[in-house]
């Protein structure tokens, strides 16, 4: 999902990519047996789903739903009762059937439990282990936010009248909401589709549709989508309204296409060409290809205040705003989020959908990657946007939260549907993205992106957890990764490294010293800071960059006895306290400093002036030491100082 923020971009400088063919196995059959233990659930760990068919029937003038559903369901143990998640839906019947459905079966009991999110099923007589099928009649609401099944109401671009469409929000916890399901990540399932809808409108959904039937009368048709590989139940998607599809063919002939209200036209072009190439990209570095026959990227009339797009399996839905742009009037921030959201979705593709989350407290692990994705996309095909550079601003995003005492760790426990949301931050997102940026500077792009190739191939269509990602790149030959991994995301906090350097015979004898940094208890935590092994490279002048772990201190001898940045390249989640002296050298060689260095510096000093570290002096020099010609994103992040500078001088002071 991508939230609204400034794009953090990061990643490597690439001339492009060329093309790679994968083998691409068979999509698995979902798991069987019991959920592990280790798995946070909500529900009773006795019976798991196989597929699900659904078919729904929207009313969307009186904003309601009908629906018919089944569940292949496996029990594991004797019980007297199943639960699923149901919220706001009203059963009229639920029986028990035999796994293929015949006979009657038996009846059962709906106690819906508003508070939990759940139906519990009660068969009145013990239901032993083995395979069943719940059947169920139901009906729901349509709402009008973007929760669930949920209605957009737009003036229509030919006529103007208004017209209303269909779309469905199911992260984290709503597609409980559309049917009963097991809505949770790890009960992966197939889902079989289908719709009645207007037989004039557009239906969307995961897959392509593989048959369109007209009902009695004309004005209604069935519509029926091919079955889904094995996925998590907040993928899912549907849309229905007056649509307009823009096509192309995409790499190993998938079909990309632009869903967007009819009368769009040549707005969806700009993304539609952008797609195959981010496409392209990502298959030869996950060295999985793209799995579904289609990916649709259904542009959403209006905004919401939480997200800006969506990534469904094969059908992302983002907000129009940000989709359907004229790149001739449209200004280059826009533009820049709607490429960068196209790669985050993109992205959640592999990371995401082909391999999920175990349990929502590793969400950060989906969002931050896909937001170094899309960092490294972007790199590679809009060089021009200086993405190397703008990964500044979203370490200090996040370093700006997680200062205060309030902040929380990146791997946060979540046991609730009502935590879940509160998940989606900039830990996750801008922090998450900052360590994994710092990882794969410390592990190699070679061993990092082995590191992520058989993560992806031994995980495809399954679940995991961070560590199994850490333990997959450290596998791949990053030695000590898991360590320094669980140090930046089981803990909370930012690194201070406290740097002093003598000059003795023409060498720099550097001494580094761990501590923490923070906003609100600087005292506190200098006195028992938290400990982290952090990844260092120190860049002395125009030697060779100097890589280094420090765990604790260290004192280690560079040649000459030019300026020392410790956090070179600043891909490093930590602060830097320079020794006068050596604060006084970087304000001189600042002018020829790399500008991602001249950026992390000056947002460096003016963070450790600000929270008393430093007197604000050394972070003005560095400022003034700024040059005329420097790069844009350096000026422009000057100019925002010199700013903030401005508001801090009292009116008495300033020139009249």
């Amino acid at each position: 999902m991508k939230r609204f923020a400034v794009p953090a971009l990061a990643g490597l400088l690439l001339a492009g990519c060329a093309a790679a063919t994968f083998a691409q196995a068979p999509a698995p059959a979902p798991a069987t047996g019991p959920l592990p233990a280790s798995v946070t659930s909500d529900l009773p760990r006795v019976a798991r789903p196989l597929h699900y068919q659904i078919e729904v029937v929207p009313d969307a003038a009186n904003l309601t739903f009908s629906g018919v559903s089944s569940v292949d369901v496996e029990v594991f143990e004797r019980t007297q009762t199943l639960t699923l998640h149901a919220n706001e839906l009203e059963f009229t019947l639920a029986r028990l059937m035999p796994a293929d459905g015949r006979g009657e079966g038996v009846a059962l009991e709906a106690k819906v439990d508003p508070e939990a999110q759940t139906v519990r099923l009660e068969a009145g007589r013990p239901i032993a282990p083995g395979s069943y099928k719940l059947m169920f009649h139901y009906s729901g609401k349509i709402n009008t936010q973007a929760t669930g099944l949920f209605a957009l109401d737009y003036p229509d671009k030919r006529s103007g009248e208004t017209v209303r469409g269909l779309f469905t929000q199911f992260e984290a916890p709503d597609a409980r909401r559309f049917a009963p399901m097991f809505d949770e990540p790890s009960y992966k399932a197939t889902f079989e589709l289908s719709a009645i809808v207007p037989a004039g409108q557009m239906a969307v959904s995961n897959m392509p549709i593989v048959r369109e039937d007209a009902l009695a009368g004309g004005t209604r048709k069935r519509v029926t989508f091919q079955t889904t590989p094995t996925m998590s139940s907040y993928l899912l998607f549907f849309a229905v309204g007056d649509f307009e599809r823009l096509a192309t063919k995409g790499p190993g002939g998938v079909d990309v296409g632009i869903v967007s209200p009819a009368g769009s036209g040549e707005q969806a072009r700009l993304a539609l060409e952008s797609t195959p190439e981010i496409l392209e990209y990502y298959t030869d570095y996950f060295g999985v290809p793209y799995p579904l026959p289609k990916l649709d990227n259904v542009a959403a009339p209006g905004q919401s205040q939480f997200f800006g797009a969506m990534e469904n399996w094969g059908a992302i839905l983002t907000f129009e705003k940000y989709l359907l742009i004229d790149p001739t009037i449209t200004d280059p921030a826009t533009q820049n989020y709607q490429y960068t959201a196209l790669a985050h979705e993109i992205a959640h593709q592999w990371f995401g959908d082909i391999v999920t989350m175990a349990w929502w407290d590793d969400l950060w692990l989906n969002e931050g990657f896909a937001s170094w994705m899309e960092t490294k996309a972007s790199a590679v095909f809009r060089p021009d946007w200086f993405p190397l550079v703008t990964r500044v601003n979203g370490r200090e995003t996040a370093m700006g939260y997680d200062a205060f005492v309030t902040t929380h760790p990146v791997v946060q426990p979540i046991r609730t549907v009502a935590e879940t949301n509160q998940a989606f931050d900039a830990i996750s997102y801008s922090k998450g993205e900052a360590v994994i940026a710092m990882l794969e500077a410390y592990a190699g792009e070679d061993t990092w992106r082995d590191g992520i190739r058989a993560y992806i191939r031994e995980h495809s269509y399954r679940n995991t957890t961070s560590d199994d990602l850490w333990r997959a790149v450290e596998a791949a030959g990053a030695r000590g990764l898991v360590d320094i991994a669980h140090d930046f995301t089981l803990q909370p906090g930012v690194p201070l490294v406290r740097a002093e350097a003598a000059c003795r015979e023409g060498t720099t004898v550097l001494s580094l010293t761990q501590s923490e940094f923070s906003r609100d208890r600087k005292d506190e935590t200098a006195g028992s800071p938290q400990r982290w092994r952090v990844p260092l490279l120190i860049q002395a002048g125009q030697a060779t960059p100097v890589r280094r772990v420090l765990d604790g201190s260290a004192t280690l001898e560079l040649p000459g006895c030019g300026p020392v940045v410790v956090n070179g390249g600043q891909l490093g989640y930590f602060r830097t306290l320079y020794s006068p002296a050596m604060g006084a050298a970087l304000v001189e060689a600042l002018p020829d400093l790399a500008p991602i260095d001249q950026l992390g510096l000056l947002r460096d000093g003016f963070a450790l002036a600000q929270a008393g570290y430093q007197p604000a002096g050394q972070a003005l020099d560095l400022l003034a030491a700024v040059p005329g010609d420097a790069n844009p994103l350096v000026a422009q992040g000057a100019v925002g100082q010199w700013s903030e500078v401005h508001g801090l001088v009292p009116e008495t002071a300033k020139p009249q």
